[in-house]
This record gives C-alpha cells, structure tokens and sequence, in this order.
C-alpha cells in the first residue's frame, strides 16, 4: 500500500471499476470486486474510514431493532451478516451480553412484550450459528432474569423506575470498527485493488451522457488526477449526493432523496460494567409501531472503559467542521444520568467523545427523536435517468454492509458483461482473519514471542492485525526497541506505527493515533507517546518540525470538547 506508486496507477490505466469512498461500504464494494476478478479502484476524500464508519458503537446488531417496525426480514438479513463479520474477522470481533431491562406500567416495556420479541427474534435467526466454522465462537443464549437476579448482576439498576427484571441477549461487538473497514481494504489490494487516501472526486467525467471516471484533487499536494473507468460506483456515504450533483445536467438522483443529516455522539468513559453491555431509554422518541418508551442508548465494556452511545442531533454545516462540543458532552452526561442517577457521570469521567454523521429522508427533521433509517438505496442511474456508467450505493449499518456490496457487484456484473467469478465473500476471511480457532491462535503466537513480548502484548498485537502478526513482528526484527510501547503509560507499540505508515498507507499523526492503533481511542495520548509516534512518522515521511506540531495539535484538538 504504497500511496505515491497508487497515484500513478491511478492515473495511469483504466479500471473496471472505481469506488469513491473508502469507509465500510465502498471497502467491501471494493473487496468484493477485486475478489470477483475485477480491475478495482478505490479513492477516499480523507483517511479510509475516518468518518461515519469510525463514528460508531463497534456494534454488528443482529436485527432486534427492527421487530418495532415489524421489518422481520430485516432481523434475518442482520443476524446473517452478524455471524458472517464473525466468520470473516475473528481477531476483531466478540459477543457481548446485553442486559435490557423490563418495566411495569407499559405494555411495550414489560416482561412479556420483551419475552414474545425474543421468541420471534430466535425464530429469525434459526440455523444462522452454522455460518461459524469454529463452533467455540457460537453466541451463547440469552435468559430472562427476575429483578432481584437483575439488579445482583448489573446494581447499578437497582434504582431504574418500575423495574420487572431483564432479558440478555447477545450481540457481536468490534474491538475496532476502523480496523475492520481497513481489513477489507487490505484484502482488496491483495487481490490488487489500487486504492488512495486523501483523494477527493470533484466532479464525474461525463461524454455522451455517460460518466466515464472522475476528476480527483489530491489533499495533501494539491495535484489533480484524471481516474477512468468503465463504471464509477457512488459510495461516499453522507456525500453521496452532493457529488452527485457536481454536474447538474445529469440530473442524478436518489430513490429517496437525503433531506439532512444528524450527529451521533458517543462517550468512551469510566468503566460502567466490566462485563454486561446496559440498553436503556431516555424521554427521546424513536420512530415505530412498538416502541420500548423512548431513544435508546447503550452502556458497553470496551477495552477496560465504557463506550456509550448514541446521541441525536440535527447537523446541517461544513462535513469538515463535524465535532464534538462541550454542549454535546453535557447534554449527553445528562440524559445517561437521568435514566441512571447512581452512576454520576461527569466531565471528569469522560476520557473521548467522537461523533458521526448518519442520513436522513424524514421531511420533517426532529431534534427530539431518532429518525435513523436501516435501509440502504442502490441506484442504477442508467436506468433511472439514462446515465450509464455510474451506480449510487448509500449504506445504512455497518452490520449490512457486505451484503449491500454483494448487490452493488451483482448489478456491475451484468452491466460490465464481463466473465466473473459469483460473489464468495461471505465464506472468503479477509487477509488478516484467516485464523480457524483464534484462542490457539493466540497461545501458539504467545509462546512463539515468549523471549520478546509479554503474553498481554502478542494479544493486543492480534487484537489489532490478526494472523498478520509475523509481518508485524518482522518489521521490528532489526530494531528490538520498535517492540516498545510509545510510553509508560501506553500499550500500543512503536512498530504498529512504523507498519501503519509501511504497509497501511498512514499519512497523518490523526490517522495512527485513531485508526491504525487506537492508541487515542481510550482518551489523550501522553505527550511521550505523542511524540514517540510523531518522531517515527518524521523519519519516515521527511516532516518538518512545523510539520509535526501541527500534527499533534490535530490530534490534541480532538479532545477540546473538554474545555469550557
């Protein structure tokens, strides 16, 4: 993944295929292509996802959330990909138990509303379990506990109102939704896929009422490249529209138009609960036949913290501009307390807040109500409005994010007519997943690393990359202190910066500190860790001194929210 080599590729050939967009639906697009035997391309405006696809709760739902809006073929659809992320990534993905509580005085909250949703959710998700090769890493079955037996495994429920007692159920979690996206990436360029960074699509090039690729401006040095394909995939997420409309006289557009876009904050802070994930609900409305009383949040145990979230508010400026304010931070703080007056949450115990943007087509834009849709749009525009060469795929979850792939390369076959393999990523592991049982995985590499790493570090290195550990160990071969971590106080290690820069085209100190490491996910890096990772970046990409102070007051403004 060399960027200044992919630069030239770009420019330099025409592609079956080019992607705008690298979060997680233009990188299974991408993946799914290359794996097909497609010539691919993939450009992402800013750092692969770096935006929406970083922006959220790690969670790969299995569908409950759609037995409101009585959407049971969507459950089904969910609880498929569910297991199949679990098949394709092992190293970054785990069940969590979700407690959610059930209370008197409401039909739609109560024990037996909660129990009947369970039995129709089990039925949808029937035989999907078998998806697993490894069947140790099959979820375990939820029970409904009585509210005694509630409150002993999570007390800081002893104090929600109407209490009746709990039901757990199981979900798949991402140690690091950045990691996951990434992945697919990876795999994609193994399968040789040309992909670059920091790579904006300015307008489609159009002849003939045809779009034949795009002009792109290259971020960092300001350059521009012509990039031609036979067919350009729209995958740019919340600016799928926007750049559809770069050339007015195509006149493109969605099934549904966008009418705006809101923010979802989530806080990463104190641990809560060092084992059940808490699903609760605010005095927020949500949208549905049968709703549980109100917007939901959830309270999950990630990485020795909680992660919580989300929150819903309505945005309508500059994509760049999107950030977490201290009004955010404050009005979030109060509604996690409200439902929750024992856990006393305050700005002191939030160590990272981030926020994303999710679509909207609601006409009527409510700042009290979560108005989130869950179904993605695939346009082919040659048939819509007669401009061939170009298709619009808007994702909605990560969780579908594969599938909705495997039905945009589905439609770019018959259009391309070209001899293909049929769609297998379901049953393909991407690049660094190829583990069959991860816990021997992880003993036999803890005991291969034995004289170098501690066991906590081999498993923190295959949290991260997987069954690419031995390349990321080789990397430090010649320099044992790369097998240090950054600081003290840190856990992350100085050759997964120097791997993020080699072989994961990381080109800014934002990019290592929150996407190829996470090393800034749990809150600030210490200013040794900070400067360890920005010395390591400077030797290898010839930064200034300016340079790098500027990339570490990038980093450091991400946590300003914290100021007053």
């Amino acid at each position: 993944m060399e960027r200044d080599n992919n630069l030239q590729q770009l420019a330099a050939r025409e592609f079956d295929i080019l992607v705008v967009g690298g979060g997680i639906t233009g990188a299974c697009i991408a993946h799914d292509a290359a794996l097909r035997g497609f010539s691919v391309a993939l450009i992402e405006r800013g750092d692969f996802g770096s935006f929406t696809s970083s922006a959220s709760s790690k969670l790969l739902h299995g569908g409950i959330r759609y037995l409101p809006k009585g959407q049971i073929w969507k459950v089904r659809e969910s609880g498929r990909e569910q297991m199949i992320f679990q098949q394709l990534a092992p190293h970054l993905t785990s069940w969590i138990p979700f407690l959610i509580p059930t209370r008197k005085g409401s039909l739609t909250k109560g024990a037996l509303a909660l129990k009947t949703a369970m039995y129709i959710y089990r039925l949808c998700h029937l035989g999907l379990s078998n998806l697993l090769d490894d069947r140790t890493r099959k979820p375990a079955t939820g029970q409904f506990y009585s509210a005694s037996a509630t409150v002993s495994l999570a007390p800081r429920l002893a104090n929600l109102e109407g209490l009746t007692g709990s039901q757990v159920l199981y979900e798949s979690h991402m140690h690091s939704s950045e990691r996951m996206t990434l992945a697919f990436l990876k795999t994609a360029v193994h399968n040789r896929a040309v992909i670059a960074n920091y790579l904006e699509a300015k307008d489609y090039l159009v002849e003939q009422s045809r779009v034949q690729g795009v002009l792109a401006h290259d971020r960092l040095t300001g350059n521009d490249y012509t990039i031609s394909a036979r067919l350009t995939i729209n995958s740019a997420g919340p600016a799928v529209q926007a750049l559809n409309r770069s050339v007015p006289a195509l006149g493109l557009g969605l099934k549904k138009e966008l009418t705006g876009f809101s923010r979802g904050v989530h806080l990463v802070t104190r641990q809560i609960h060092p084992k059940y994930a808490l699903a609760l609900t605010t005095r927020k409305k949500t949208e549905g036949f049968i709703t549980r009383g109100g917007r939901h949040f959830f309270i999950i145990p990630w990485r020795g913290c909680s992660l919580i979230g989300t929150t819903n508010v309505p945005f309508s400026g500059n994509f760049d501009a999107l950030r977490v304010t201290g009004q955010d931070v404050d009005d979030f703080l109060a509604d996690i307390n409200g439902t929750l007056p024992d856990i006393g949450l305050t700005r002191s115990d939030v160590h990272y807040a981030f926020t994303g943007l999710y679509p909207l087509i609601a006409r009527d834009i409510q700042s009290d109500k979560y108005q989130g849709t869950g179904e993605y749009q695939i346009v082919d525009h040659q048939a819509r409005q007669r401009v061939a060469g170009v298709i619009t795929a808007l994702g909605a979850k990560f969780t579908t994010a594969r599938n909705v792939a495997e039905k945009v390369v589905n439609l770019a076959a018959k259009k391309l007519t070209l001899p293909v393999a049929a769609c297998a990523t379901h049953a393909s592991p991407l690049l660094e997943g190829r583990i069959n049982d991860l816990t021997r995985f992880i003993s036999e590499k803890q005991r291969q690393y034995s004289d170098v790493l501690s066991a906590d570090a081999v498993a923190h290195l295959i949290r991260y990359h997987g069954a690419e550990l031995d390349q990321v160990m080789a990397m430090a071969a010649d320099t044992p202190d790369l097998l240090k971590p950054l600081s003290a106080a840190a856990t992350t290690l100085a050759v997964e910066v120097l791997y993020g820069v080699r072989a994961e085209m990381a080109m800014t100190l934002d990019d290592v500190i929150f996407r190829r490491t996470g090393a800034g996910t749990k809150g600030q890096p210490d200013q040794e860790a900070l400067q360890r990772a920005g010395d390591i970046m400077t030797a290898e990409l010839g930064w200034s001194k300016a340079q790098l102070e500027e990339e570490k007051c990038r980093v450091l403004a991400r946590y300003s929210y914290g100021q007053k």
